[in-house]
């Protein structure tokens, strides 16, 4: 793994934990910038390895790091790095605004799929004042759970989905009763529900996404 620091460690074949060894012990302003400018620049899996490290191997405190990874944090555009970074960064007792505005900002990233239950997770340990969607609660788990009735109404009034969406059931594709499709969700342990509006699921499957889509994890 490339990593940004190596840029200013002398060029010689030494072992991965040797490299962090060297980082170490440069003089405290070019470590700092070391690891700023990495936090700032490495890639999503590099810089998981990278922090955890520091972090965890090499006893590092990331506290002086603050700024940095708060800006990463703000810019993510993966949920697997924004929940690499919360990990750490809700332990670096940086002022919980900070961590709310961007967990609020950007909803639409991580409240869905797999990674709703970990973010919501991390938020309930913590205190995090994070708003939940009408169509929802969440319990001290991080666990959801759905008004099905109000979801499936509102979507139908505001044209995003018909009566008879196409029904995913952890990504298989699943027929049901028409026009039972809140019967079919209401028997359910579901862990996060996605919709697929009208005009995106017709231009996936044609005439099949006539009315939406809806994807369901269950439990």
């Amino acid at each position: 793994m490339k990593l940004l620091f190596l840029l200013i460690v002398p060029l010689v074949c030494f072992s991965q934990n040797d490299n962090y060894t060297k980082l170490k012990k440069l003089p405290k302003i070019q470590f700092e910038k070391a690891v700023n400018d990495s936090i700032s620049k490495l890639e999503t899996s590099d810089l998981s390895l990278f922090l955890t490290t520091l972090k965890k191997d090499h006893k590092t405190d990331l506290k002086p790091f603050s700024t940095a990874l708060i800006n990463r944090f703000d810019n993510c555009k993966w949920p697997l790095e924004m929940h690499s970074l919360l990990e750490i960064i809700v332990g670096l007792k940086i002022p919980a605004p900070l961590i709310e505005n961007t967990l609020n900002n950007k909803k639409e990233l991580w409240d869905n799929g797999q990674w709703a239950e970990k973010f919501w997770k991390i938020i309930r340990e913590n205190k995090l004042k994070v708003k939940e969607d009408i169509y929802y609660k969440v319990d001290a788990l991080g666990q959801k759970t759905y008004n099905i009735r109000l979801l499936l109404e509102d979507k139908v009034v505001d044209y995003e989905i018909g009566a008879n969406p196409l029904l995913y059931i952890n990504e298989t594709l699943t027929d049901y009763p028409q026009n039972r499709l809140y019967e079919t969700l209401e028997k359910l342990n579901i862990k996060d529900i996605t919709i697929l509006s009208i005009p995106k699921s017709v231009e996936l499957f044609d005439d099949k996404g006539a009315d939406g889509m809806i994807k369901v994890l269950t439990r």
